[in-house]
């Protein structure tokens, strides 16, 4: 059996609510206008240049559910057609390979949009001055990065310290920047635990637990990031998804989530499957089960099952904060309660 590394996290976590002022998190019912960031964990395709969300798809282009790495509907097709509590509408500008700086960790390929692209060049020309076909407001917006994947994956190997903090004093700059537009609420997901994908468990356990260390690194840091960032702002809402532990536990038990209860296999994948299927269910001769029993599509991009326990646990989460007037405080989905209290 594979020994899930623990994930600790010293997260800043017991914050003393400040006298602050109104914030804007009203709860995940009234979020009307999602804007996403990321890697080929959170793509669907979107062009900025396309259809723009609308009732038909709120999701603006291509079709549901996108171009996805996850052989079906990924974490940001279920939140937004799934576990939406009001139309939302979605402006997905994540691209697959991402990391946050392509100066600071080199994609697979130059033409990879960073996350500092995405804010850069989609973003802010494109929906930071509420255009009107996306009039979104500081009350009715959330701001969802899913990012460090490729990060981790391409530098883990190197325990470079001083690397991470370059590309988290650009991650935190690029959140100015977004924040500058007048985004308040923010959702930051974990890294999940790649290290147990198929392709670092056939280079052995030192690299399972070597990148595991780095992991446990960047979230850390994470946590530290949405901490501080809200401390710098008045009215800021940071919230910080253990995306780690929804697939760790997923792995190690598939029937700990409804939505992954039908894995058969979560340590390796097919072959067969690899580059996707002609239907989310497919079952090849060559492979032991339909795609969907596979936690693994290929050697590191998971299929759509722990992407709608990941999309599930994210509402089950922001719902158990509900709406907090008070504002101004970091919550994090890592077992430890922020001081303040929302209602």
């Amino acid at each position: 059996m594979i020994r899930l590394w623990a994930l600790s996290l010293a997260l800043a976590s017991s914050i003393l609510a400040e006298p602050l002022a109104h914030g804007p998190w009203t709860g995940w019912k009234h979020v009307k206008y999602l804007f996403v960031f990321g890697d080929s964990y959170t793509q669907t395709g979107f062009d900025v240049k396309g259809t723009q969300p609308n009732p038909a798809n709120p999701m603006g282009n291509p079709p549901y559910p996108g171009w996805t790495s996850s052989n079906g509907p990924n974490w940001v097709d279920f939140l937004t057609y799934n576990y939406n509590e009001s139309y939302l509408q979605t402006y997905n500008l994540a691209y697959g390979g991402a990391t946050v700086d392509s100066a600071l960790v080199a994609p697979w390929q130059p033409t990879v949009l960073s996350l500092k692209n995405q804010v850069q060049e989609l973003y802010l020309p494109n929906y930071g001055s509420h255009p009107a076909p996306a009039p979104w407001k500081a009350s009715d917006s959330l701001f969802a990065f899913f990012i460090g994947i490729n990060d981790v994956g391409n530098t883990w190997w190197l325990n470079n310290a001083t690397l991470y903090d370059l590309i988290f004093a650009q991650y935190d700059s690029l959140l100015e920047q977004v924040y500058s537009t007048g985004a308040r609420n923010f959702l930051f997901l974990a890294v999940p635990p790649v290290n147990l994908a198929p392709m670092t468990l056939a280079n052995g356990p030192e690299a399972v637990a070597g990148e595991d260390a780095a992991i446990r690194d960047w979230n850390t840091r994470l946590g530290k990031l949405a901490t501080e960032f809200r401390k710098r702002h008045r009215g800021v809402e940071t919230f910080v998804h253990n995306t780690h532990d929804v697939y760790a536990a997923a792995i190690q038990d598939p029937s700990s989530y409804p939505q992954t209860s039908g894995l058969k296999n979560t340590t390796g994948f097919c072959k067969a499957y690899a580059n996707g299927t002609p239907t989310w269910y497919t079952f090849s001769e060559e492979c032991a089960h339909p795609v969907n029993e596979y936690f693994w599509l290929n050697d590191l991009h998971p299929t759509f099952p722990i992407h709608n326990a990941t999309a599930a646990s994210i509402v089950k989460y922001l719902d158990s904060l509900g709406y907090c007037g008070d504002a101004g405080r970091t919550n994090n989905h890592f077992g430890r309660k922020s001081s303040t209290r929302c209602r």
